[in-house]
């Protein structure tokens, strides 16, 4: 099954596209929303754009003040402070500026704020929905639904959450999504392994470590393929690709199985297997 042949996606079952909503907020990659297809670039107030960031992430539930401001004003200890009401006021103004209907609606509740997202796509918002259906159909054994699901989080992983941008909530978000994105290419990776998809298989294993320069597995699953296909040139490139990633980015060395599994390889004896079966 190549990358171009895998699983075909059912637009029913996936539910709608981005086209179908005139609202689009985009946070994996660059941080974007859109109206009619134009992006919203003008936030007034300098917290608003992050106060809207935070909002959507916690989309559909209440957000205490005080953890708004503990978000937005981490310095300040100072809680009763007017900013935040600034903040909310600049977002609500944009919204209703740019919105015609459906989209965003930021409400006021009891002692914090909650945003809802009805009439608007949300991109992490199909990321973790696509994750939690292959998640949920591959417990129920519904392999090839899974497969298709999976293969729609790495769709949707366009780049890390709200790349370019700082803060600790920030970074623990980003943290969480990327793990997200590689246990779906883990499943896709072992789907194509075991039906001996090589070039497809390839192409997870770069989607791999285009998020986890260090995923030493990866290499050593790169290594196996191209040492079954006899590129013993190719598994030498690898491994020393793996080892200086090691080196530079962790301080450390390949492991014993890596180093075993290059010694086995470049001698030509059997491999080791690149997956345990699912079906066992």
């Amino acid at each position: 099954m190549s990358v171009q042949e895998s699983v075909t996606l059912d637009p029913d079952s996936l539910g709608q596209g981005e086209s179908a909503f005139p609202v689009v907020a985009r946070c994996l990659s660059q941080f974007r929303l859109e109206v009619d297809g134009q992006p919203v670039s003008h936030w007034r107030a300098g917290k608003a754009r992050a106060l809207f960031q935070y909002l959507l992430v916690n989309r559909g539930r209440l957000v205490p003040k005080d953890r708004l401001h503990e978000v937005l004003w981490p310095e300040r200890d100072d809680h009763g402070s007017s900013s935040l009401k600034v903040a909310v006021h600049a977002v609500r103004r944009v919204l209703t500026e740019v919105q015609d209907g459906d989209g965003f609606t930021l409400l006021h509740q009891d002692r914090g704020y909650l945003l809802r997202t009805d009439g608007a796509w949300v991109d992490i918002e199909e990321f973790e929905r696509a994750f939690e259906q292959g998640r949920a159909a591959w417990v129920a054994k519904d392999h090839d639904r899974a497969i298709m699901w999976f293969q729609r989080t790495a769709d949707l992983y366009t780049g890390d959450f709200l790349a370019g941008e700082t803060g600790d909530w920030i970074t623990e978000q980003r943290q969480w999504m990327r793990g997200t994105a590689l246990r779906a290419l883990s499943a896709l990776r072992t789907e194509t392994l075991e039906s001996e998809d090589w070039p497809a298989a390839m192409h997870w294993c770069r989607r791999t470590l285009d998020l986890d320069p260090c995923h030493e597995a990866t290499y050593q699953t790169l290594m196996m393929m191209h040492g079954e296909l006899g590129e013993l040139g190719r598994v030498l490139s690898w491994y020393e690709v793996c080892r200086h990633r090691l080196r530079t980015d962790l301080g450390i060395e390949p492991s014993e199985r890596t180093e075993r599994l290059l010694a086995a390889l470049m001698q030509g004896r059997s491999r080791m297997p690149l997956t345990s079966s699912r079906r066992r």
